[in-house]
């Protein structure tokens, strides 16, 4: 038989899981990150929290250079958002494997170096000196026959699918 009365608790827990307040759950969950992570209570949460402990803690004259330093964090990350993004996308069709990426002039790849193994792409020196970005392949690539293109500032690397089709038989016998 089924045991039924086991079903009527689970019930009950349901009705007391649909009226939980919002302000319950937020005080759950800080008591479990307190006692999993001792120091979670002593890290701000946001920014606005961030500010007040920091507040709480440092002297007036402290709390001028705190906040100048956060101004100049502040400075840097925008100067560096100003930059353009390198945006590299990759795609694949049934054949190939292509790499899309900007470049201003096609003088910029004079300098630069594009490397790639069976499942990896490594552009270096593009877009400027010393600059490197590693690009997972979505599939296993040859190691010959990649092509490239430039055209209205986009690089295209077209890189040949490997055709490996050589299946292993798993035994069913256990």
């Amino acid at each position: 038989m089924f045991p039924w009365k086991h079903f009527e608790t689970f019930n009950d827990y349901i009705n007391y899981l649909m009226n939980v307040r919002p302000e319950q759950v937020d005080e759950f969950i800080k008591k479990i990150l307190d006692s999993h992570f001792p120091h979670y209570s002593n890290v701000p949460h946001n920014e606005k929290t961030r500010e007040q402990t920091a507040s709480a803690y440092v002297s007036n004259a402290d709390n001028k250079e705190l906040k100048h330093n956060h101004n100049v964090k502040q400075k840097k990350d925008e100067t560096n958002e100003q930059k353009e993004p390198f945006e590299i996308k990759v795609f694949e069709s049934h054949e190939d494997v292509f790499v899309h990426f900007p470049v201003k002039q096609k003088k910029d790849l004079q300098s630069g170096k594009i490397y790639y193994n069976s499942n990896q792409l490594i552009i270096k020196d593009i877009p400027a000196i010393g600059a490197k970005h590693k690009v997972l392949l979505p599939s296993i690539v040859q190691q010959r026959g990649a092509k490239i293109h430039y055209k209205n500032g986009i690089l295209q690397i077209k890189i040949p699918k490997a055709d490996d089709m050589q299946f292993t038989e798993i035994d069913l016998n256990f």
